[in-house]
């Protein structure tokens, strides 16, 4: 039992890091990509409002029993006001599901967040990386412009849309802002009780292939996908090493493998630009 909490808490501390190679194929080729995603990244910059549902799928075995999430985050977003929300359902199976909604609107410099947990009202101020990982025009600008080497790879239909289709690689430094603004050094200290420091976790991941759909009519950006599933694994190995290291007589044995993380995938549809269905924060919330 107590290990079938533990992994449900990896879980849910790798899925909400998610409230994340291409081969080129000439120059032209990648100048043309990178214009077209630059604009994509102004018109979503210059959107007053927009809608997003972002679907994760997670899977992770751990010493042999294998957990499988599915996690929706259904998202509205506005600007000047700034207000968004979002609701999300993770299913664990047989662990369960967590549910969650959370609002937010700015109030001067600073941000008022509201979170439900299906039973109670919590209220905080937060600032813009806390809110990142729900505010789904702030993540398409992340990942648009933390994405290098984009290339062409044609077009293909999409919700009813013609769209070009690129792809490119998140890397480097790129890579630790990614994952930094996700939460994921909070995620995983809380879900591993603060045992290990994530500060050098971020080192030597590789690239993270990311793929991006533009709709040919209106320019907008219409659906990201990410493959997470090497830097996850990446990253719980670090992390599953680091917590051995830091229990007396288990120093540098090699525990990396006792967790596998086996898919973790993200795709990100995105509607309604400059058109987004208007909501208004419940006062329950506004009272909590």
């Amino acid at each position: 039992m107590r290990t079938g909490k533990r992994v449900a808490a990896l879980a849910l501390g790798a899925a909400l890091t998610l409230s994340m190679t291409a081969c080129g194929n000439g120059t032209a080729n990648k100048e043309d990509a990178t214009e077209k995603i630059r604009a994509a990244t102004e018109k979503v910059n210059a959107a007053e409002s927009m809608e997003a549902t972002m679907v994760m799928e997670m899977d992770m075995t751990a010493m042999g029993q294998k957990v499988e999430t599915d996690t929706t985050m259904d998202m509205v977003c506005f600007n000047d006001p700034m207000k968004m929300k979002a609701d999300m359902t993770m299913d664990m199976g047989s662990l369960g599901s967590v549910s969650m909604s959370i609002f937010a609107e700015a109030d001067g410099d600073t941000y008022n967040m509201y979170l439900y947990d299906g039973n109670t009202w919590t209220s905080q101020t937060a600032t813009v990386n806390m809110l990142e990982q729900y505010d789904a025009q702030q993540s398409v600008n992340l990942y648009l412009d933390s994405g290098a080497e984009y290339i062409s790879v044609g077009t293909e239909e999409i919700n009813g849309m013609t769209t070009d289709k690129y792809t490119g690689v998140i890397r480097g430094e790129a890579m630790e802002e990614v994952l930094k603004a996700s939460g994921a050094t909070t995620n995983l200290e809380s879900s591993l009780g603060g045992m290990v420091d994530v500060s050098d976790f971020y080192s030597d991941l590789g690239d993270m292939p990311i793929t991006v759909w533009i709709d040919q009519e209106s320019g907008y950006p219409v659906r990201y996908f990410m493959d997470m599933t090497d830097v996850m694994q990446s990253i719980m190995g670090k992390a599953l090493n680091a917590a051995m290291g830091s229990v007396e007589g288990a120093e540098g044995v090699d525990v990396s493998g006792m967790m596998t993380v086996d898919k973790v995938e993200v795709i990100m549809d995105c509607t309604n630009y400059n058109n987004a269905a208007d909501f208004e924060i419940p006062a329950e919330a506004l009272g909590a």
